[in-house]
């Protein structure tokens, strides 16, 4: 592959290619064994579906997903970055714009 081509690959596909992908994948789901993927770090184990502060099991509910328009044009290019809501969170992070 030219390196002109290799430079213009999104940084998911060098990581596929390259297998770091599948190992980043990999560690993320070990963080739910012992979790503390939120800053209320609550330590349940995901894994075996236990539910801690944030009441989600090991796989979060997505309640909605479009693309966004709302930053700098280099940053959500022709097609929007991408943006995805959680259904269920209580996090309460106090910069959330969904705290209440």
């Amino acid at each position: 592959m030219a390196e002109a081509e290799r430079t213009q690959l999104p940084g998911y596909v060098r990581l596929s290619r390259s297998g770091e992908l599948e190992g980043r994948a990999r560690r993320a789901h070990e963080v739910l064994r012992d979790c503390v993927a939120c800053p209320q770090e609550c330590r349940v184990n995901r894994i075996e579906e236990e539910e801690g502060f944030c009441r989600t099991g090991l796989l979060p509910r997505v309640s909605s997903y479009s693309p966004h328009f709302g930053e700098e044009p280099p940053l959500v290019g022709r097609n929007g970055s991408g943006t995805i809501f959680f259904a269920g969170c209580n996090m309460r992070c106090e910069f959330c714009q969904n705290f209440l």
